[in-house]
């Protein structure tokens, strides 16, 4: 599936609001493209907070803070993973190279984890 402006322009072409014309809604989108880019750039060095979080975990005191930053460790996980991986899946079509290459970054998601693991 993937995500057309154009989708959204005729429907919402019958109102008469400003925020709806196509210009304004073509730069939304645009600028809503850049900035999801930038998440997927920043993923990597994120997952570093829930690879520490992770590794603090193991090495705690007691089961009941090593169980609290474990599940904190997985809550800090899911946006840095998530977010960039459904962006990604869901804007470029199958069977072509970019869904390819989502997959190589979906790799490269895991690695730099298990690194930040390893590395702390």
């Amino acid at each position: 599936m993937q995500l057309v402006p154009e989708k959204f322009r005729e429907p919402l072409s019958h109102f008469k609001f400003s925020i709806f014309e196509t210009e304004a809604l073509s730069t939304f989108f645009s600028a809503f493209r850049l900035k999801s880019y930038f998440l997927l750039l920043l993923s990597p060095i994120g997952l570093g907070a829930s690879a520490y979080l992770a590794k603090m975990s193991i090495e705690a005191g007691s089961l009941g803070t090593s169980i609290g930053l474990f599940l904190l460790s997985l809550l800090v996980l899911l946006p840095w993973t998530l977010v960039p991986i459904t962006f990604l899946f869901t804007t470029f079509q199958t069977k072509t190279w970019k869904r390819i290459l989502s997959w190589v970054y979906v790799s490269l998601l895991i690695a730099s984890y298990i690194y930040w693991l390893v590395f702390f």
